[in-house]
């Protein structure tokens, strides 16, 4: 929208003083001050900006999995209703209350189709046994004009429920398909049909009419719609700050090279169903489900530890699609999976069993949660994407790589419930865009009487210049801090975690143990930066939980505990101070490592009197009082010791170990010593 901005000065004058003064131009404060409908607008908006955070989105990156459904017409519409459809024959009828269709999506040249064979207009109906329309759910039109859907799935409430056999999707209006010019395309990625928590679509029969298959099996295929396999990613909702990613086994050079996994469920327990959940893939060049096993099977152990039954599993890599493994009643307490091959990516690159989760489950309901994972093959606790860690707890514990794992219905109608709220958001984006520009035009013809006041652009230009450019600091610093959080910091999770995979092939040495140590120090300072780099708020842990979180990365090795009191919990230092502050601790934990030859270090933050006091005391062999007297001793700490105004005491000595008490005043004026 263009504004004119000489007339900025001018309106200056005119508007009320109680106006905002944020970057928003002359016409928008005009408006802001007269029509109270834009104050009712933005209030609204802000009441859905802070409730779609805790809602789950529809993801943009290629989540892997099959492709679903497609036929290729050759006419733009049907010739006569129901021409063009798909047909979920049920495996049993149902009483229905619920029904979702999942866009199938493309990635090509021209980037993501998050809506490939959609078509403008469809319908959905109920049918009973004998194939007769027993409901009309949906009736949708001008699907291709909406401008937030984006591969939203699109979700159906039916009540009260309906007893049906099939679910049938008719197609109106398509478009053509890009890669085969003279065919239209009509495509779905999954269907669900839901009576309560069960989707009744799974493994169902399904037909098509009014169109040819397209000429890629391995993606395209009637019994995809209905396999469970979806482009959106694992069924995850926000949920806070999770470290845990998941599980993953030592490397394998081949891929036929054994893996198993064992859960404890702690007694004997009756289910029907195991549900695994691939992993998050630990670097971009790796696919969706890297580390989900090609064949496999799962079998309930008896108390002499004989696995029994087997159920054999062989599929494709299901990417980031929770894949459920029926096995009909069974009763016991531990569930054991061999995994017999696995998929190798690139052939001078190990393979990998990994998951996020497993859930034992009866019916719906979750059998195993906190249960405990044994393997031989675990790797431990790994650093992996984010500074998340892979260990065995995270495969009970109900998360997900990015969240709390929901089930899939719930997780579908969340989806649906951010698409209402980013579509209300857009029509009031739009009505305020209205309203703005109303009151711009309205603006000029008085604006075009007055004159006279352009020296105030000296003082309004150098303002708004200053904001733009503070605004644009903050851009920055938050690119540069997510570029290091997420490139830097997983790369040297993976240096560390190959680190660990030479060591366990070829033995310990010093380099290794070096290479360890260095990627967890780096990995520490790169967490520092980017917690100093982003500006502070409710997302941001406090100073104190950052000292301890930076203590159980660098003090690993030792034997070592952090008190603070509750105030200290809860202090909030400058940004100047936080940076002088953490550079004084690294310093100060680098020599304890170093020099000191400590096996045992206290670490104890307190906030009282005004002041924040750190002190860092170890068991070391302490430090010579000749050496204590030069004025090259302890020199760096000195440094930062000054630059935060802050009272500084030693107390060490030989085979007594070293006392570190820091004082930092937290009044805003500090005289520095």
């Amino acid at each position: 929208m263009t504004r004119p901005r000489h007339l900025l000065p001018l309106l200056c004058c005119l508007l009320p003083a109680g106006l905002r003064a944020q970057e928003a131009g002359w016409d928008y404060r005009l408006a802001h001050g007269i029509s109270g409908r834009l104050a009712e607008v933005e209030r609204e908006l802000e009441a859905i900006g802070q409730q779609l955070p805790a809602l789950p989105a529809v993801p943009v990156g290629d989540q892997g999995g099959t492709g679903g459904f497609a036929i290729l017409p050759l006419q733009e519409r049907p010739a006569k209703e129901g021409g063009i459809a798909v047909e979920v024959r049920l495996p049993e009828a149902g009483m229905v209350d619920l029904v979702a269709l999942v866009p199938s999506r493309r990635y090509g040249v021209g980037g993501l189709e998050a809506q490939f064979g959609m078509p403008d207009e469809f319908t959905v109906e109920l049918l009973d046994k004998d194939g007769k329309v027993i409901a009309r759910i949906a009736d949708e039109r001008a699907l291709w004009a909406d401008p937030v859907r984006a591969g939203h799935p699109f979700v159906y409430p039916v009540s009260p429920p309906v007893e049906a056999a099939a679910l049938r999707v008719s197609a109106g209006r398509l478009r053509l398909d890009s890669d085969v010019s003279e065919s239209f395309v009509y495509a779905w990625a999954e269907a669900f049909v839901f009576a309560g928590e069960r989707n009744l679509a799974r493994g169902a029969t399904v037909t098509s009419s009014g169109g040819q298959a397209p000429s890629a099996p391995w993606l395209w295929s009637n019994a995809f719609l209905v396999d469970g396999q979806t482009p959106l990613g694992l069924p995850e909702v926000p949920a806070g700050e999770h470290r845990n990613v998941g599980w993953i086994s030592e490397g394998r050079a081949k891929a036929t090279d054994s893996v198993w996994l064992e859960v404890d469920l702690g007694e004997e327990r009756s289910f029907d169903t195991v549900r695994l959940f691939p992993a998050k893939r630990p670097t971009s060049d790796l696919p969706s489900g890297f580390g989900f096993p090609r064949r496999f099977s799962i079998s309930v152990p008896d108390a002499a530890g004989n696995k029994g039954e087997e159920t054999a599993v062989e599929m494709g890599n299901p990417g980031h699609s929770p894949i459920d493994v029926p096995l009909g009643p069974r009763r016991g307490r531990k569930v054991r999976i061999d995994v017999a091959e696995l998929w190798k990516v690139f052939k001078d690159y190990p393979a990998f069993f990994a998951l996020s989760e497993i859930e034992v489950l009866e019916g719906e309901e979750m059998r195993n949660a906190g249960a405990v994972v044994r393997s031989p093959d675990g790797m431990g606790n790994v650093i992996g994407s984010g500074l998340q860690y892979w260990n065995a707890a995270s495969l009970s514990d109900g998360f997900g790589p990015d969240g709390k794992l929901v089930s899939r219905r719930e997780w579908l109608m969340q989806l649906d419930q951010r698409l209402k709220l980013e579509q209300r958001r857009h029509a009031l984006e739009q009505e305020a865009a209205a309203i703005v520009d109303r009151w711009r035009r309205t603006g000029l013809w008085a604006f075009a009487l007055l004159g006279g006041a352009g020296a105030l652009v000296l003082i309004a230009l150098p303002i708004r210049y200053r904001m733009r450019e503070k605004r644009e600091l903050a851009r920055v610093r938050e690119r540069i801090a997510g570029d290091l959080h997420d490139e830097v910091g997983s790369n040297l999770g993976s240096i560390q975690m190959f680190a660990d995979l030479a060591e366990s092939h070829a033995g310990p040495s010093k380099e290794l143990k070096r290479i360890q140590r260095i990627a967890a120090e780096t990995v520490s300072a790169v967490r520092d930066i980017v917690w100093l780099l982003r500006p502070q708020g409710d997302h941001r842990i406090g100073t104190a939980e950052h000292l301890r979180e930076t203590g159980s990365i660098m003090l690993e090795a030792l034997d070592w505990e952090f008190h603070a009191n509750e105030a200290a919990w809860q202090t909030e230092l400058s940004d100047e101070a936080n940076r002088h502050l953490f550079l004084y601790y690294r310093e100060a934990l680098h020599n304890v490592l170093r020099h000191s030859g400590a096996a045992r270090v206290e670490i104890r933050a307190d906030e009282e009197a005004g002041k924040f006091r750190l002190v860092i005391t170890d068991d070391g062999s302490g430090i010579p009082p000749e050496k204590m007297e030069r004025p090259s001793t302890l020199r760096a700490l000195r440094q930062r010791v000054e630059a935060l105004g802050a009272e500084f005491k030693v107390d060490s000595g030989p085979e007594k170990g070293t006392c570190l008490e820091l004082a930092i005043p937290l009044d805003r004026k500090r005289t520095k010593k």
